[in-house]
């Protein structure tokens, strides 16, 4: 068990121990006893990993997302009670306490399901060649079809991304939240799009965690090609992109080195593809010009200035970054993980134009 999963537990067990307290008497026993059966039961869910035996589906919740989404109702509950307690104007407490609280909830679905954003961004290389000046590449990551991205849900993201004209559609990974078998919906919800160039994708860490080969097998049956240390080479009057996808790093990233099988890299303006932006050193020096991520979410809840919880593994949350004449766009992505909400934070779909110039 990760120590922030130990964290996590311990901040539930607090919050319900509060929360007890706070309750009449003639209640006290039977809501202990029905806490403890459900700590017990969700702790047997954890050890056991029982997510790896249940159907994927809408109510298939990780224990993690379980326990998470229960405490962010019940600890914001019991905050609101212990400040109404303290202060003289208790019914004035609870009723804004229990509306700011619902309020919340409601922003955080509604960005998490909206409709996305569409970012258009247009950038220049020198060394573009010439057959590519216009091209359109139409990115998005981070689906995680699973429990909070139903076949609804993903379907309408893939009709938005229908609409964005694009030569080129590139999955930036975690096409699955927790099980292989999720892969079919994101399969087949993107199969009825036809970009002149295909589909093109990478794999992220949640799709390494269901079996790597299982998930990009699935896909593959629905007309993406995915790469997995691979390149794929697209021609357009003699002249090339190539296109390196990178594997999903295991082990030390620090250490982590793609056992690419496109070397030597045939001649073309080179882009790379990856999950995580921190493999973008890895990329430029493979000479990639361009290189495309996804995995922060953005953060999801974004409360910068104060916090953005992906700065904590990536100086690269979201947008543009430029270091010399080479650039990297990291995705804010379309669904989430963990919790089912997105604050300041909506999903994105991203259409990058190529333009040859300075």
């Amino acid at each position: 068990m990760k120590s922030s999963h130990l964290l996590l537990m311990l901040m539930g067990f607090v919050t319900q121990a509060i929360g007890w307290g706070l309750l009449p008497r003639r209640w006290r026993v039977t809501s202990a006893l029905l806490g403890l059966a459900l700590d017990a039961a969700w702790i047997f869910w954890y050890v056991t990993d029982t997510r790896s035996l249940s159907v994927s589906g809408v109510w298939s919740l990780s224990p993690i997302a379980t326990w998470l989404s229960f405490h962010l109702i019940l600890g914001p509950i019991v905050g609101v009670e212990v400040l109404a307690r303290l202060l003289p104007w208790r019914r004035w407490v609870r009723v804004l306490g229990l509306g700011l609280i619902l309020g919340g909830y409601a922003w955080g679905l509604g960005e998490a399901y909206g409709p996305p954003v569409l970012t258009e961004i247009a950038l220049s290389f020198p060394d573009l060649p010439p057959a590519f000046d216009g091209y359109r590449i139409v990115l998005f990551g981070d689906v995680h079809a699973g429990p909070y991205a139903g076949t609804r849900t993903v379907s309408r993201w893939a009709q938005a991304i229908g609409q964005v004209p694009g030569d080129l559609l590139v999955g930036a990974g975690d096409f699955v939240a927790y099980t292989a078998e999720e892969a079919e919906r994101a399969g087949v919800a993107f199969e009825v799009l036809h970009p002149s160039d295909g589909l093109v994708g990478v794999l992220g860490n949640h799709d390494q965690y269901v079996r790597t080969d299982e998930v990009a097998e699935r896909l593959r049956r629905h007309g993406w090609v995915i790469l997995l240390d691979q390149s794929l080479v697209i021609e357009r009057q003699g002249q090339r992109l190539v296109i390196m996808g990178s594997r999903y790093p295991t082990g030390d990233e620090a250490a982590f080195r793609p056992d690419w099988r496109g070397k030597p890299w045939p001649p073309g303006f080179r882009i790379g593809l990856c999950h995580d932006p921190a493999q973008w050193p890895i990329l430029r020096q493979e000479g990639a010009r361009l290189t495309l991520a996804a995995h922060t979410h953005g953060g999801q809840v974004n409360l910068s200035p104060f916090y953005n919880a992906a700065l904590e593994r990536s100086p690269y949350v979201a947008g543009l970054y430029q270091k010399g004449q080479d650039s990297l766009f990291v995705t804010r992505g379309l669904g989430c993980t963990v919790l089912p909400f997105r604050f300041r934070c909506r999903p994105e779909i991203v259409q990058v134009t190529l333009r040859r110039g300075s």
